[in-house]
């Protein structure tokens, strides 16, 4: 998970939070593994998300009050007549309401980014994850955290040549952005335009602007679920990724009296796999940092190249074309033997989950995959997996062996 330019500012004054709250507490106890969740473990998280959640809405509750407040005094400005009032009062109105609906909300958003980031590195921590296990690494692990607590996209660029806007619609990109961006307001305008239906003009204009005070923290506390569940992945993925890629290539572990009974696979075949991490990253347009960690296991694995070397390519692994073009893994994954297929095809059903989402380009990948394979196109075992992953059960490999 290394990033070769600077991090943004934001994700650089997280990671130093993180940094300072690490030291403050001390090295954590990684106990039974990151990714399985134990009962201790999982009250700890679900009491750190409810709380963090609830404090979010607070504070989205609180800043709206501020604001509506505000509006609802300022109203004596506009004259008995709001919609006539001369210029000159319109003007003083919003530049009163707004000024503070200004600073309100500024110091609603700085709250939130610190109190994201201790949530985040509470819920690290209980999960037994610790953001700086080596000093060298710690723009990888705890700029991932520090991206999902701050709600920051991935990285952009490229890693071993692999671009996950391969196959992207810039457009439906920068609408997808634009959509997010306006929930919230679309939602409070659709409110406010139901109660003024509904109400008469004196009850409206006495309370209408505290409408935003559920929505807004309503909001707010969604967006802390969603950010706590991130956070969450992000913290279970990397070890999960690892301990089921060994799994994949090394086989069961042998029973009393026999001999460690690796997987072998050919060049082709480990080509494969490392075209089915990147294609997984391609169809879910997003360099996710489990998906990068996964890539990186599958490129050490492959030896043809170190993952010590971020900017060195993997494209040229075969002539088959790039890397991180899925039809040109489809078709290497058609040449494989049996048993290399279903090595392929355990890779790909990881990658699928280790995100905690499967797409639904990432789900007509797997169908062709399987479908080239002459198996059955069904994806209830990776859902079960992505279900288990999510909950931070145990790794169930009788499951993997059925992927």
């Amino acid at each position: 998970m290394r990033v070769v330019n600077q991090p943004p500012l934001l994700v650089r004054v997280g990671v130093g939070y993180f940094r300072r709250l690490s030291r403050q507490h001390g090295k954590v106890d990684v106990g039974d593994g990151v990714h399985f969740l134990n009962p201790k473990e999982r009250a700890a998280l679900k009491r750190t998300v409810r709380q963090a959640v609830t404090r979010a809405a607070i504070a989205g509750a609180l800043s709206t009050v501020v604001a509506a407040t505000t509006e609802v005094l300022a109203q004596p400005i506009l004259g008995h007549h709001p919609s006539h009032a001369p210029l000159s009062a319109t003007v003083r109105f919003w530049a009163v309401t707004g000024s503070v609906t200004v600073v309100a909300s500024i110091l609603e958003i700085l709250y939130l980014y610190w109190d994201g980031l201790r949530a985040v590195h509470r819920l690290s921590r209980e999960a037994g994850l610790d953001l700086f296990p080596h000093e060298a690494d710690e723009a990888a692990l705890a700029s991932a955290m520090a991206r999902a607590a701050l709600e920051l996209p991935n990285p952009t660029g490229q890693l071993f040549g692999v671009n996950p806007f391969r196959e992207a619609s810039r457009l439906r990109l920068v609408a997808a952005s634009f959509v997010y961006k306006a929930k919230v307001s679309v939602s409070n305008f659709a409110i406010k335009a139901l109660v003024r239906r509904a109400l008469g003009r004196a009850v409206v204009r006495a309370w209408l602007p505290f409408v935003a005070v559920p929505i807004t923290a309503a909001w707010n506390a969604w967006v802390c679920w969603v950010i706590m569940r991130e956070a969450r992945v992000r913290a279970m993925g990397p070890s999960a990724a690892r301990e089921m890629i060994d799994r994949i290539f090394d086989g069961a572990p042998p029973l009393p009296g026999e001999s460690p009974r690796p997987t072998t696979l050919g060049p082709r075949a480990l080509a494969t796999t490392m075209r089915a991490v990147a294609s997984s990253i391609v169809r879910t347009e997003d360099m996710h940092p489990n998906l990068v960690a996964m890539l990186e296991e599958v490129v050490e694995r492959s030896g043809v190249v170190s993952r010590r070397e971020p900017k060195a390519r993997i494209a040229e692994i075969d002539d088959a074309g790039a890397v991180d073009d899925p039809k040109a893994f489809l078709m290497q994954l058609a040449m494989l033997d049996e048993a290399e297929r279903g090595t392929v095809l355990k890779v790909l059903s990881v990658a699928a989950v280790i995100d905690g989402r499967i797409t639904r380009a990432e789900a007509n990948l797997l169908r062709e995959a399987r479908r080239t394979c002459g198996r059955s196109t069904s994806l209830d075992a990776v859902e079960r997996l992505r279900r288990a992953f999510l909950a931070g059960d145990a790794i169930d490999w009788d499951l993997i062996e059925t992927l």
